[in-house]
C-alpha cells in the first residue's frame, strides 16, 4: 500500500508514458494542517519521538510539498487533552497513545495495548481488521464513531515487545507489589492497582509522571518502580542509574501502538489522493518505528547484560506465580468492564480474533 501510493503519485507526475497533452496532472489544492504531540522536545532521544515528524515529512514529500503538516510538540496541550482537542476540531490531528485517556474511552485501549494481548504481527492484523471486507473503516476506527468522537485513528508507531520495568527492590511474588508506587499507564496499571496493591503515579500530587521525569521521580523517592519500553529508550532515560532491578516480560504491553488521531471533518475535506498519501505515511512510519525498536533493543540488550555481569543492575524474570495471577486478574478486569455494551462488543471481537489468529501463529513456533 505504501509503495502503491508512491507509485501512483509518480505515475500521475510523469503521465504514465502517455502524450503529455493528454495527461496534464490535475492540480491538487494546497493543504496546511497542525499536529500536536504528547512527546515534547525533552524526549528527542527516544525512538518514538521520531514518529510524528516522520509522518509529516513523508506526507510533504509524497505530495510534492502541497500537503504540509506543522508539528507542535510544545507544552500547549496536555497529553490527556489531545483526543478531545482533535475531536472538537481545535487541531486537525494529534499524536498520542490512546491509553493515556480517561475511563470514558477505555474500550479504545484495544487499539493500543491490552495485558497478555497480541504479538506485534498479530496486532498489525488486528489494527487493519474489518469485520466486513467492504467496510470503509477498520473495526477499531468504527468504535470511535460509536463513542461520538469525531476522530479517525491511524497506527503510526509500534513498540513491539516491552520489558517489565525497573524496580528498586526485588519482587519475588504477587505480595511484593503491595504498596509499591509505580509509574505505569493503561489497563496494566489497573491490574496492578486492583489486584496487586500497587499505587499509581497518576494518583500522586501533580498527576502522571512525564516520561522524561521518571529518573528524577526515582531520585526524589516519589516512585519505587516504573516502566517505559525497553533497553534502548530506558538507557537513554538513565533508568539503570536509579533502579537496581530490571524485570521482564512486559506482560501488560506485549505490542503497544501509538497513532495519529485525525479530526473527521478535516479528513473528509481532503482529496482521495491526499487521504491515500496520509494513510501511506502513517503505515510506513508505523513499520519503520517498530523495526527500529526491534533492532536497537536487540543491540542494547547486550549493554544491559554487561551492566548485570558488572554488578550494576540485576535482570530478573517475573516469577510464574506473578504471571499466573496477572493473567487471572486481567481476565477478571476485562470481564468486569464488559458490563458496558460497547466494551463487551469489542472485547468479544478482540478475544475471538486473538483465539483464531493465535492458532495460526502457533503453527510457526519451532
Amino acid at each position: 500500500m505504501i509503495y502503491g501510493a508512491i507509485a501512483t503519485s509518480t505515475a500521475i507526475a510523469t503521465g504514465c508514458g502517455k502524450d503529455k497533452t493528454e495527461s496534464t496532472p490535475k492540480q491538487q489544492p494546497s493543504v496546511e494542517w497542525t499536529m500536536v504531540s504528547f512527546l515534547k522536545e525533552d524526549a528527542k532521544d527516544l525512538i518514538l519521538y521520531q514518529a510524528p515528524q516522520m509522518v509529516c515529512d513523508l506526507i510533504k514529500q509524497m505530495s510534492d510539498g502541497e500537503f504540509t503538516i506543522t508539528l507542535d510538540n510544545s507544552e500547549n496541550i496536555a497529553t490527556e487533552d489531545i483526543l478531545k482537542k482533535v475531536s472538537d476540531g481545535d487541531v486537525q490531528c494529534g499524536y498520542s497513545g490512546i491509553y493515556y485517556n480517561d475511563a470514558t474511552y477505555k474500550v479504545l485501549f484495544f487499539g493500543s495495548a491490552v495485558p497478555f494481548g497480541l504479538t506485534p504481527q498479530e496486532q498489525n492484523a488486528w489494527l487493519l481488521y474489518k469485520k466486513n471486507p467492504n467496510d470503509k473503516l477498520t473495526f477499531m476506527q468504527g468504535i470511535y464513531k460509536e463513542l461520538d468522537l469525531n476522530v479517525i485513528p491511524f497506527p503510526a508507531g509500534g513498540t513491539g515487545a516491552q520489558m517489565g520495568g525497573w524496580f528498586n527492590k526485588e519482587v519475588k511474588s504477587p505480595n511484593g507489589f503491595n504498596d509499591l508506587v509505580m509509574r505505569i499507564p493503561g489497563l496494566g496499571a489497573e491490574v496492578l492497582r486492583d489486584y496487586f496493591g500497587v499505587k499509581l503515579d497518576e494518583n500522586l500530587p501533580g498527576g502522571s509522571i512525564p516520561i522524561t521525569q521518571i529518573k528524577n521521580a526515582f531520585k526524589e523517592g516519589k516512585i519505587k518502580a516504573a516502566e517505559w519500553i525497553g533497553p534502548y529508550d530506558d538507557l537513554q532515560l538513565g533508568l539503570h542509574e536509579v533502579a537496581e532491578y530490571y524485570y521482564y516480560p512486559g506482560w501488560w504491553e506485549p505490542s503497544t501502538t501509538f497513532d495519529v488521531q485525525v479530526n473527521i471533518a478535516a479528513w473528509d475535506k481532503l482529496s482521495s489522493k491526499y487521504q491515500e498519501i496520509f494513510k501511506a505515511a502513517c503505515f510506513e512510519t508505523h513499520t519503520r518505528i517498530l523495526a527500529e525498536y526491534d533492532q536497537k533493543n536487540s543491540e542494547k540488550l547486550g549493554e544491559i547484560l554487561y551492566l548485570e555481569t558488572s554488578g550494576q543492575i540485576k535482570v530478573r524474570k517475573f516469577d510464574n506465580s506473578i504471571i499466573k495471577q496477572a493473567k487471572e486478574s486481567t481476565n477478571s478486569l476485562l470481564a468486569g468492564y464488559a458490563q458496558d455494551k460497547t466494551f463487551k462488543k469489542v472485547y468479544e471481537e478482540w478475544f475471538d480474533f486473538k483465539e483464531r489468529i493465535r492458532k495460526w501463529s502457533d503453527l510457526s513456533i519451532m
